[in-house]
């Protein structure tokens, strides 16, 4: 159960990863918070910030590289059983590590969701979430299909790989 909701965390903060450069498209969501203003460095002055509901792969794939104790320190989930089955996982608390820097920023999740599929595949076993995880480095998108108060949603980031200078 561990390896699950560690794999499943991972893909969850893949979205949020560079999240704050932009909310991703829902099919019914909260508002995005407002932009905070930030100091600038000449590094953010050379590399643009991300389209809203855009994800650069290179951040996606840095932002993998870190490993599970990085993500698990972000999000604590609990299994959501209907009937007696698995149907997803529900976000318990999202944890910011440095308040100058949102991790969660602008993606539309929350305590209470449940997430239900990662990539429209299904997270309950290891290999499952296995799979939803390695997806996230090739994937052209990253789709979270969640419930909030019993309504399915979906949140959609497409994942852009870095154009030719």
């Amino acid at each position: 159960m561990t390896f699950i909701r560690s794999s499943f965390t991972i893909a969850l903060l893949a979205l949020s990863a560079c999240s704050s450069g932009g909310a991703a498209s829902s099919s019914a969501g909260r508002p995005p918070a407002a932009a905070a203003p930030s100091s600038t460095s000449a590094k953010a002055e050379a590399e643009p910030a991300p389209r809203p509901g855009h994800l650069p792969r290179a951040a996606v794939l840095a932002t993998l590289s870190q490993g599970l104790g990085a993500f698990l320190s972000q999000v604590d989930t609990e299994p959501v059983l209907v009937s007696g089955r698995f149907h997803g996982w529900r976000i318990v608390r999202l944890a910011e590590s440095d308040p100058q820097k949102p991790f969660w920023k602008n993606v539309d999740l929350g305590p209470g969701d449940v997430v239900t599929s990662v990539n429209g595949r299904p997270i309950e076993r290891p290999e499952q979430a296995l799979t939803a995880f390695q997806s996230l480095a090739m994937d052209p998108q990253l789709r979270v299909a969640y419930e909030r108060n019993g309504k399915r949603r979906e949140l959609v980031y497409q994942i852009d790989d870095a154009k030719p200078r």
